[in-house]
């Protein structure tokens, strides 16, 4: 258990959700608003990693803990031809200086339009908590898109894809 001095839970306690909203990630837009040439182009670099997730549902269903799909997809992605990084690290920076801590992203594939974050979760239902996780990373790296992908649902893989650009988020 973690103990935290009393004047710092007082602060917290006390702040309202306008005083916190600028620390939060925006909902994401429609990818509509992005530019016809980019938006075929990031759909395209996503379309080999869905592919990979699609045949990783086919052959193992649901009901596995998270890290049998996450190395189920990295071979999948490895078979395909695709470069991918399993458990990669990124450090943040803060005030331009980069921190020891860092953010483990489940997989990461290099692509032509800039690397994919894969965040692979095998649970009932997607929650804020997940996807706040995934927009955080997107902020973080500054990587293009991001796909969140459940595992855990009955009758099919549940598949969110994301893109970051110049501070804005869209969904596609």
């Amino acid at each position: 258990m973690r103990i935290v001095p009393a004047i710092i839970v007082r602060a917290e306690r006390d702040k309202t959700i306008e005083d916190v909203r600028d620390m939060l990630p925006q909902k994401p837009e429609r990818m509509e608003s992005v530019e016809e040439p980019k938006k075929s182009e990031l759909v395209k670099a996503s379309y080999d990693v869905i592919g990979c997730i699609l045949e990783v549902y086919k052959q193992l269903g649901a009901g596995l803990p998270e890290y049998i799909y996450q190395e189920a997809l990295a071979k999948q992605m490895v078979k395909q031809g695709l470069k991918v990084h399993k458990e990669f690290q990124f450090h943040p920076t803060f005030n331009g200086e980069p921190l020891e801590a860092y953010l483990k992203m489940d997989l990461v594939v290099e692509s032509p339009v800039g690397n994919i974050i894969v965040e692979c979760k095998a649970i009932t239902q997607l929650s804020e908590r997940e996807h706040y996780q995934t927009f955080g990373y997107l902020r973080a790296t500054k990587f293009p898109i991001a796909i969140l992908v459940n595992f855990g649902t009955e009758r099919r893989a549940q598949i969110e894809r994301y893109h970051y650009s110049n501070g804005k988020l869209y969904v596609f």
